[in-house]
């Protein structure tokens, strides 16, 4: 294991400070510290363990990225880490077939063609739009466009609706056990209509 290097940690802990916008005093507030004490952190100080966990949560990093600037999950470099919802998600695409995932990330291609159009029809983002405008930027696709889609929508739909059968099939299962009425594990079923959208 390779010795930490404390002027490149004190490096990270300014840039973590920085990139929320913050002067030393408020990050001291923060951390129950001094100003004094958050300048020495900046300069090679290391915290304690309390002021490490602390900054971590402050800056949404992990107590790896600023003892090593990598994250111990993924290895990734960026401050900010993956949520564990990403991972639990990345855990259930994990599960399905090949030809799932292609038809998944083929519904999402379309999905996003279509924000793409809205908010080139729209000036604006999708989200800023009205029902009406966006009804009016989606009624301006051909026939095959908007049936295209729909099962896109339907794709998308079925994933999510899965999703979150999975996460309550978990809960109840910590909860008390699977409980006789819950369907027994299923994996999604795509609409015949989906798999020849496109």
């Amino acid at each position: 294991m390779e010795p930490l290097d404390k002027g490149v940690i004190g490096e990270r802990i300014k840039y973590l400070r920085k990139s929320k916008s913050l002067r030393q005093w408020q990050m001291a507030e923060m951390l129950g510290a001094t100003q004094p004490a958050v300048h020495k952190y900046e300069n090679g100080i290391l915290p304690e363990v309390k002021r490490l966990l602390e900054l971590a949560r402050i800056g949404h990093t992990s107590i790896e990225w600023i003892l090593t600037g990598r994250h111990w999950e993924n290895g990734a470099t960026e401050m900010e880490r993956l949520k564990p919802e990403v991972y639990e998600l990345a855990q259930q695409f994990n599960s399905f077939t090949p030809e799932e995932r292609k038809i998944l990330a083929d519904a999402l291609e379309v999905i996003n063609g279509a924000v793409a159009a809205v908010r080139e029809a729209g000036k604006r983002e999708p989200r800023d739009l009205g029902e009406i405008e966006v009804g009016r930027a989606l009624k301006s696709f051909e026939k095959h466009g908007r049936e295209s889609l729909m099962a896109a929508l339907s794709v998308y739909d079925a994933v999510v609706t899965t999703l979150a059968n999975s996460k309550v099939r978990d809960l109840h299962r910590f909860g008390q056990g699977a409980p006789e009425e819950m369907a027994p594990e299923t994996s999604f079923r795509m609409p015949a209509l989906q798999k020849n959208a496109g």
